[in-house]
Order: C-alpha cells, then sequence, then structure tokens
C-alpha cells in the first residue's frame, strides 16, 4: 500500500503545483480529482492484483532461467566430453590434407598419359575389326609372290612386360625365295620389322626344336636345339644371324625371371648366358638332370625348353577356290599345322588357348552375266572370329573382299579370294598376320593372274 500511497501523494503534489500555475484547474474538476485519488489510496485490491500479476510472472521467469540453467549444464557436460576430440582437430585437418595432396597427385598420375591410352590398341575396349583387302594401302606388307604356299611352323611370343610381339613361321618343305621363313617384331610402337630367309630355320626332322624368349636387353629373340649335336644356338635380336651356341649335356635350358639370363649344363657343369657370351660357373655343379632340374625349381626358374616348336616336313596349299557358284556359301579361314603361340606376363608364362580353323559367311554377292553365260560370285564374306589372347579368346569381326576388275570371263575363277590363312596375332597391338592368295584378270587379253600376299593388318 506503502507504494500505491506514495504515487497517490506525488500526483496530488503536482496537481496543486498545477492549480497554483498559469491555468488552475476549476473547483468541479479539483473536486473530481480528490475524489479519485481518495479511492486510489484506499483501494488495497488494486494493489493485491498488482502485486499478484508481478510475482506470477517471476514464477514463470524464475523457472524459465531454471530450466535455462539444466540446458547449459547439460551442454557444459557435453562439452567436457568432446574435449579430447577437440583436441584432434588440428591433427584431423593435417591428416586430410595429406591425404588430399596424396589423391590429387595419384589422380593426376593416372591420366596424364590418357590421351595416349586412347588411342593405344592394348585400352581399347571394342572388338577387333579387320577388312582382307588386295587394295588396302594401310597394311604392313611382309611377302608378296605368285606361290600358293602358307604358313606350316610357326611359333610366336607376345610379351606383356614390355609390349612387344614376335613370331617366326615358314612354309615347311615349300620354304622357298618366294614363301620365306620370316622372324616378325612388333614393337612397343606397333612397328613392324622381319628378317627372312629362303629355307627353313631348322630341318623338319620331328627331334630339332626352335623357340623363342626374351633377352637381358627386353628383346626377343629365337633360339635352336640341334638334338644330333646337342647344341644349342641362341640369335641375334630380331635376326636369323648367331648371336652365341653352346654344347650342351641335355636339352634342359632355364631363364631367371629377373635378370632374363638363360641356364643349361654342360659336362656337370652349369653355364649362363647373359645376353652376349656363355659363363661357366664352375662352381656349380650337378650330377644328374634331376639335380638341375630341382635346383631350378629352387630358383623359381622358367623352363624354355617345354615352350618349344618342334617344325616337321609338309606343307599347307592356300589355293582352295572360294566364292564360285551358288554352292560355297562361306570362306574357311585356316591356321598353320604346327603353332606354338605363347605369352609372358610379370615374367612367367600365360597359356594361350587354341584357336584352330574358322568359317566366314557369304556377305555379299552379284551376278556376272556373260553373252553366253551367267556366273553367281561372292563379293565378300564377313563374319565373327576367334583370335588368340591370354586365358580366352577374343571375339572380332573379319570380312575379305575379292579384288576389284571389270573383265568378263566363262570361268570359276573369276574375282576370286582365297582362304585367309591367320598365321598369328597380337593382342597387345590388335595386329592379324594373314597369308591369302588373290586371282584376277588383268585385261581382256592376259590369262589369269594370281598373287599370294602375307600382310600385317591392324585393327
Amino acid at each position: 500500500m506503502a507504494t500505491i500511497q506514495n504515487a497517490v501523494q506525488a500526483m496530488v503534489d503536482k496537481l496543486v503545483t498545477d492549480m497554483k500555475g498559469s491555468t488552475p484547474l476549476s473547483a468541479e474538476d479539483q473536486a473530481l480529482v480528490s475524489n479519485a485519488i481518495t479511492k486510489l489510496a484506499d483501494n488495497d485490491r488494486l494493489e493485491k492484483a498488482i502485486i499478484a500479476v508481478a510475482e506470477e510472472h517471476l514464477d514463470v521467469a524464475t523457472g524459465e532461467l531454471t530450466n535455462a540453467s539444466t540446458v547449459v549444464q547439460e551442454l557444459k557436460t557435453q562439452l567436457a566430453a568432446q574435449v579430447t576430440n577437440l583436441a584432434l582437430l588440428p591433427t584431423l585437418e593435417t591428416t586430410f590434407n595429406t591425404m588430399s595432396d596424396a589423391l590429387v597427385s595419384k589422380v593426376a598420375e593416372a591420366i596424364s598419359d590418357l590421351p595416349a591410352k586412347l588411342v593405344d590398341p592394348t585400352y581399347r575396349l571394342a572388338e577387333p575389326e579387320f577388312k582382307l583387302d588386295f587394295y588396302d594401302n594401310t597394311t604392313s606388307l611382309l611377302q608378296s609372290g605368285g606361290q600358293t604356299f602358307g604358313a606350316y611352323n610357326t611359333i610366336s611370343l607376345v610379351n606383356y612386360d614390355a609390349n612387344t610381339f614376335c613370331v617366326y613361321f615358314d612354309g615347311g618343305n615349300k620354304t622357298s625365295a618366294t614363301n620365306k621363313a620370316t622372324l616378325m617384331t612388333l614393337n612397343a610402337q606397333g612397328e613392324v620389322s622381319q628378317s627372312s630367309r629362303a629355307t627353313q630355320l631348322l630341318t623338319s626332322n620331328g627331334q630339332d626344336k626352335l623357340g623363342l624368349c626374351v633377352l637381358p636387353s627386353q628383346e626377343t629373340t629365337l633360339f635352336t636345339y640341334i638334338t644330333a649335336s646337342k647344341q644349342l644356338t641362341v640369335y641375334k635380336s630380331g635376326s636369323f644371324t648367331t648371336e652365341a651356341t653352346q654344347d650342351t649335356e641335355y636339352f634342359k635350358i632355364y631363364q631367371d625371371k629377373v635378370t632374363k639370363c638363360l641356364y643349361t649344363v654342360d659336362a656337370k657343369i652349369l653355364n649362363e648366358f647373359d645376353g652376349q657370351v656363355w659363363v661357366q660357373k664352375r662352381d656349380q655343379v650337378f650330377n644328374s638332370e634331376s639335380e638341375f632340374d630341382a635346383w631350378a625349381a629352387s630358383q623359381a626358374l622358367l623352363p624354355l625348353h617345354e615352350k618349344v616348336l618342334i617344325p616337321y616336313s609338309s606343307h599347307i596349299d592356300i589355293d582352295s577356290r572360294s566364292g564360285y557358284s551358288s554352292g560355297l556359301s562361306y570362306l574357311d579361314i585356316t591356321r598353320p599345322s604346327f603353332k606354338t603361340e605363347l605369352a609372358i606376363k610379370n615374367g612367367s608364362f600365360i597359356d594361350i588357348p587354341v584357336v584352330g580353323n574358322q568359317k566366314i559367311t557369304r556377305y555379299s554377292q552379284e551376278e556376272l552375266v556373260h553373252t553366253s553365260n551367267s556366273y553367281q560370285f561372292t563379293r565378300s564374306f564377313k563374319g565373327k572370329v576367334l583370335l588368340p589372347n591370354i586365358h580366352k579368346p577374343i571375339k572380332a569381326s573379319l570380312e575379305s573382299v575379292v579384288p576389284g576388275n571389270n573383265h568378263y570371263h566363262n570361268s570359276e575363277h573369276y574375282h576370286s579370294h582365297r582362304a585367309p590363312q591367320l598365321i598369328a596375332f597380337s593382342p597387345i597391338h590388335r595386329a592379324l598376320i594373314v597369308y591369302q592368295y588373290f586371282r584376277f584378270y588383268n585385261s581382256s587379253n592376259s590369262s589369269d593372274s594370281g598373287k599370294t600376299l602375307c600382310r600385317v593388318y591392324f585393327d
């Protein structure tokens, strides 16, 4: 009550002062004011009401403060629990930055050679496509002549460690100046090089051996073994020129996966070939062939003597007729009679499944109309074939096209392309080595002519 009374008294004092001023209240106004003040001063309910309202708001405020204090305490507790984790933030930031830098570096390194890989046949995902066309100017020519025999003996090596490919083939007993024994190499850039000779490298007696191996220089070379003399010969890379010879006690030749050095035994003494010369290792003696085998196994050496070709004396004719009359609806795709196909990856041999003879079907056909006869002939054959590859053969599309020629002739040899021979295939370079005989007419006055081409087709 004292508070309200004080307030009323202060208002009365102000009114008295104003009444003494220039605009005093009228007698009637003064009476009304006096009466109101008296009632306010005597009305303790008003004060109680005001106090009650204030107290109610105070209780609410106190409750909210209590609740806020509880939340703050909980937050304080949680923050205290996270102090250890918060202390790790600087370390985590440093680690994250290091990982980010490493990731950026690795991504940059991985895609740095992407433009080269986009045009590298090794990384192409689509099926290879080959078109055998007499007038194709994009191929690499290995041989050309009028003979009608293909490759009879062949051995090839796909070197995934150096991205190279090497193949040797000959015509068996039909090897000649027009059907040469050939050693062809594809380097890592896909460039073709070859050496050839008019005779077989080995006499086809069914006993002598021929192989391919990788030298310490990472180049692929030939080696031969003559059973009668027990002589091992290693040739210069990409050549039929002898690099070194070595007498052996038996035909066992091993190779170190890393150094590429060769090992064999003569007179019980170990001999090592470093890529240029044979050197005796007199401190290493083997009393038997089995001891040498056990030592080689303990050194994890490669048994090259298990990956060889034994050439035979015969031949294969690639002049079989095709494409004439309605009866021939397919074209044979042949393979050499004796073949050894090898692959090496991470220093070890990987098997290549055998791919044999196949067929492709008639794709486009035309009718040759002459004054007296009409002939059906196939303009091209096309189909899916399998090509040699590690683990599983590669599927490819293959088409063979006749030579373009407008000369009309009443002969079944018109516009003839004979059965292609698939000598070898490099999955690294997507390169197909093919022998094929073409027969066609040059002019109305000339006799029929034919030509056998041995070429490298690139996808």
